[in-house]
């Protein structure tokens, strides 16, 4: 048995560590838990372009990764309550999700410099299960719902880099196509009634998917830019990196079903649109070495985005034909990251680092909608998330022969998080809002394998966090108290490849 067990472990590993995402080829980083900005890695180019400028020779690059999530928990609880009457919303449920990530590409000589093409995929397919069983002052009800968000990113990059007045610029261009998708259903356990991308905030609790995810069906051409330069000052060495991008042809679908019962066509209506929205940034490492074999790298990122979605178009069903439907979907996103720590390299090719980090995040979705003979929904800021979040990472790394080399890491968060729900119906305001944490730990191992032209970084990676929220508002004259629960554990591995 014992045999037996350690064969399956042996397998298993082989298994992730072939099948696998990444961000791509830099296997060495994600055995070290993608310790970006602590320590070194020639793959950092891909955040810093004018690091390109430093290689020799011709270096071909590729790297796939897989990783699976197992959500067990995701509920939230919606309790209205008046003098009287109460009446509560216990959405249960629970699902997963499967990422895969991959990089194929070159960087080779060219004039005084050095370019490097790319070619990238970003896919993910998640699916969630979920039961409804309503109750309260006057019954109860059951339902059941079903959520999907699969997605896919195409990309092709092409980065130059090359020294100039003491010091290495570089662009990274890149042209990106995306097929995102988030799709709800909900259904009544007597088949009345149906429904598909349910959009209104809370008039309806009880059909409240959006609380889950706001239904989309967008495919866009986005183009990508970064400028940087990098510059070593005795015993500095700083690179700085300014970025962007802006949607630049797009198609929008929304589509509304309601049917009571099943299999009825009351309303049916599709609506098509545009995608619009741009993303601002820039990221600063700074690397000050304070003697032979000890760094304290410091780091500081920010990025700030917004993407509008919209349109119009004319319902189908039996009861709202030739009814016109018009909407706008805005998501604003910022975040801010900044800390530093030390690299220390010890004696046997051994490395050593750790790192305190700040992140505040803020993303912030807002909804108009409207349909002929209804008064318009006016959610702004449906929900509005904000998380101040606290990160610690270790990692250690040797070399145990010219030919072979271990790592591990581990980085472990907290997080303050608050959420808040607003909707206009047109008649009286919903308002509540949801305070608590979040924390996670990530632990990763990989390894090189060198051989004479080429080495081959395999690499595994798991982690489990918990977001645990509560709160209340109202609905005047009613009272609510809500509450959300999230727990996931990730499972993941990959590859990477490298030939010179």
């Amino acid at each position: 048995m014992k045999k037996s067990g350690l064969f399956f472990v042996i397998i298993s590993f082989l298994v992730l560590s072939l099948a696998g995402v990444s961000y791509g080829w830099q296997g060495r980083m994600a055995g070290m838990g993608d310790p970006y900005g602590l320590v070194q890695d020639e793959s950092d180019f891909l955040i810093h372009p004018a690091g390109i400028a430093n290689g020799k020779g011709i270096n071909f690059y590729g790297g796939y990764r897989f990783n699976y999530t197992d959500v067990g928990d995701w509920n939230i609880t919606l309790t209205y309550s008046n003098p009287g009457n109460f009446t509560q919303y216990p959405f249960k449920n629970s699902g997963d999700e499967f990422k895969h990530e991959g990089l194929l590409g070159a960087v080779f000589p060219l004039g005084p410099g050095r370019m490097g093409v790319l070619f990238e995929y970003q896919g993910r397919r998640g699916e969630y299960d979920g039961t409804e069983n309503q109750f309260g002052t006057f019954g109860s009800s059951d339902y059941t719902f079903n959520l999907k968000n699969p997605s896919d990113a195409f990309s092709l990059r092409v980065l130059y880099g090359f020294p100039v007045m003491g010091m290495d610029v570089g662009f990274d261009l890149g042209l990106d196509y995306k097929n995102e998708k988030n799709k709800s259903s909900f259904l009544a356990t007597n088949l009345s009634p149906y429904t598909e991308n349910y959009i209104w905030g809370l008039n309806v609790p009880e059909r409240a998917l959006r609380l889950f995810m706001i239904p989309y069906d967008s495919n866009y051409w986005e183009f990508l830019w970064k400028l940087g330069m990098g510059k070593k000052f005795d015993c500095f060495d700083i690179n700085a990196t300014l970025r962007g991008s802006y949607i630049i042809s797009a198609d929008n679908k929304y589509q509304y079903i309601y049917q009571a019962p099943l299999g009825s066509n009351d309303y049916d209506a599709s609506i098509d649109g545009d995608v619009k929205g741009y993303r601002i940034g820039f990221d600063v490492w700074v690397r000050a070495k304070l003697r032979e074999g000890l760094t304290l790298p410091f780091i500081l990122s920010i990025d700030s985005g917004t993407k509008k979605r919209d349109g119009e178009g004319i319902g189908a069903g039996n009861t709202d034909s030739g009814l016109s439907y018009e909407y706008q979907h805005k998501e604003k996103e910022l975040s801010f990251k900044f800390g530093g720590g030390l690299e220390k390299k010890l004696a046997g090719n051994t490395l050593v680092a750790g790192g305190l980090y700040y992140n505040y995040i803020k993303n912030s979705d807002s909804i108009w909608f409207t349909r002929t003979g209804s008064p318009p929904a006016d959610d702004s800021g449906f929900p509005s998330h904000r998380e101040h979040q606290f990160m610690l990472r270790l990692l250690g790394e040797k070399d145990l022969s010219p030919l072979l080399a271990l790592r591990m890491g581990l980085n472990i968060f907290y997080s303050f998080v608050r959420e808040s729900y607003n909707h206009f119906d047109g008649f009286s305001p919903t308002d509540f809002s949801l305070d608590g944490s979040r924390w996670g730990i990530g632990a990763s191992m990989g390894g090189t394998v060198k051989f004479q032209r080429f080495s081959v970084e395999p690499f595994l990676a798991g982690g489990y966090q918990k977001l645990n929220l509560n709160g209340d508002g109202s609905f005047l004259p009613t009272l609510i108290d809500a509450s959300k629960i999230r727990k996931e554990w990730s499972i993941g591995g990959g590859f990477s490849v490298k030939f010179n």
